[in-house]
């Protein structure tokens, strides 16, 4: 058999129909012709070129000669290179590991600062909305005007006198009484206060209100407003010498009389004479007269019963 002979039988063995790259529209020969070059067998690749010349009309990335480039040695360096990686992540997954439980703690303290007491918390919060929905409350009012839901719970309300006398109404006018504690004969008073009626004691009247079913769930806050100032005997006007606002009227020392509202109210320091008036309103341009040695402190109001 001569050499083209045994050559032709070889290359008959290694070389395969070309397969067409359906994504390049490129044809690619099987690797299993590649195998005698990956084996150093240069006679046969010799002939190989010989029987397939490159053209310049065929793309060299048809022959996919980066195979021929030092094959093992790009293989070899490839296992080394995927073994230092698989080490360095083994390495490194516990410290992961550790870091994302760090995180995921961190997290929980910043957006659910609530959850360890959750059960605790909602428990609290049924029992109180199941249970003091409705409750039974007792409590004194002085002077000083009074806000259903505000100051004072809706309910349906006993009312006697306490101490002193004065005079008691409301502004829906279901009741109007003058009240006095040393006396015998005096009315007790037994009404409904509805959300936004508004109460009024004057003088130096202490009365108790009591209810067997009160509504505790309704707080309407009342905020300040205003500045707190101490003013002497004299004429102000609200908005110029002191800032509008909802005050009480707190007496500091002396007797005197303070005029306001179209109305006013006599101090003093006896104890059946009045030392505060509660939730008074001062709009600007209202007018505050105080006479004789009176000093009085404004200071602004908050929530009375409800806190």
């Amino acid at each position: 058999m001569s050499f083209k002979d045994d050559t032709e039988k070889n290359m008959s063995d290694y070389i395969k129909k070309p397969v067409v790259d359906n994504e390049n529209n490129i044809k690619n020969y099987d690797t299993s012709f590649w195998s005698p070059i990956l084996i150093d067998d240069l006679s046969l690749a010799f002939l190989y070129s010989q029987q397939f010349p490159v053209s310049s009309s065929v793309p060299k990335s048809t022959y996919n000669t980066a195979y021929i480039i030092k094959p093992k040695k790009k293989i070899a360096e490839k296992k080394i290179n995927i073994e230092n990686n698989i080490d360095t992540i083994e390495t490194l997954l516990p410290k992961i590991n550790a870091e994302l439980e760090k995180i995921k703690k961190e997290r929980n303290k910043s957006f659910y600062p609530l959850k360890f007491d959750k059960r605790e918390l909602e428990d609290t919060l049924y029992i109180k909305n199941r249970k003091l929905k409705y409750g039974k409350v007792c409590f004194n009012l002085s002077a000083g005007r009074y806000t259903v839901g505000m100051d004072i719970p809706e309910g349906r309300y006993q009312i006697i006198a306490k101490k002193n006398s004065g005079n008691i109404y409301n502004k829906y006018s279901t009741f109007d009484k003058n009240l006095d504690a040393e006396d015998n004969n005096t009315p007790k008073i037994f009404a409904r206060l509805f959300i936004g009626d508004i109460l009024t004691i004057t003088y130096s009247l202490v009365v108790e209100l009591s209810s067997e079913k009160a509504n505790l769930l309704q707080n309407i806050i009342r905020r300040p407003i205003g500045k707190e100032v101490t003013l002497k005997a004299g004429n102000y006007i609200c908005g110029e010498d002191f800032k509008s606002g909802v005050y009480d009227i707190q007496r500091i020392k002396n007797s005197g009389f303070v005029s306001f509202d179209d109305s006013g109210e006599s101090f003093g320091s006896e104890d059946n004479e009045l030392k505060e008036i509660k939730n008074c309103l001062f709009k600007n341009n209202d007018y505050l007269g105080i006479s004789g040695g009176l000093v009085i402190k404004l200071v602004p109001s908050q929530n009375n019963y409800i806190k």
